[in-house]
């Protein structure tokens, strides 16, 4: 009996120790998650979570940390553009990430060193929104870059699978020619339902040290 005793208080104290463990040495600002899978608004930074704002104040953090997430990469033919993500209150009051809000991703930019009649050229980008692996950003969008400029420049829409998902392509005021650069002028988030976050032109200079340009 004695012996059955000492080790139940054995296990009690080995799984109060590692009780301990687990929370002191949890990453400041981050919540701790050990029976939800990590891609769950539990898993997000602290810091990232909104859903306890709501009108010009939710607005205002939601794009500040769009951009604060900002990346452009390139990876072989491709161009990804990443941005950072955030938690939201959704339609229940339940916390849920932006991308399960907003469901889709739009780029839009001007193409620099043509023009067509003095309209400079424009891309529009659009693609599902998906947290990444670290779920405090957004998957990038990928760019296919390569079969882009490999294909007949002219105005319109097309659509590429890339890594996984379906991007939409939109061209406007194109030539003979792809511009050899392009400057982010837009950033919107967008779902069925008509909400939108969008971030303009003059949004963007002010909130970048420099204007976002992709070397096609």
């Amino acid at each position: 009996m004695k012996w059955f005793i000492g080790g139940l208080i054995l296990g009690m104290s080995f799984i109060a120790g590692f009780t301990y463990i687990i929370r002191t040495h949890q990453p400041a600002g981050e919540v701790a998650v050990l029976t939800r899978s990590a891609r769950t608004p539990a898993a997000i930074r602290k810091v990232y979570d909104f859903s306890e704002l709501d009108g010009n104040a939710l607005n205002q953090a939601s794009k500040q940390r769009l951009m604060a997430g900002f990346e452009v990469t390139r990876d072989n033919e491709d161009i990804g553009v990443r941005l950072g993500h955030f938690v939201v209150a959704g339609r229940d009051g339940e916390k849920v990430f932006a991308c399960d809000h907003y469901d889709r991703v739009m780029l839009s930019f001007e193409g620099e060193g043509v023009a067509t009649n003095g309209d400079k050229p424009r891309m529009e980008i659009e693609s599902q929104c998906e947290p990444d692996q670290d779920v405090n950003r957004i998957s990038p969008l990928w760019i296919p870059v390569a079969r882009i400029t490999g294909g007949t420049v002219q105005d319109g829409e097309r659509i590429y699978e890339n890594r996984g998902r379906d991007v939409r392509v939109k061209f406007a005021n194109v030539s003979d020619q792809w511009p050899p650069q392009w400057v982010l002028t837009s950033i919107r988030l967008k779902n069925a339902g008509h909400e939108e976050l969008t971030i303009e032109s003059a949004e963007l200079r002010k909130m970048m040290d420099r204007p976002v340009v992709l070397e096609f």
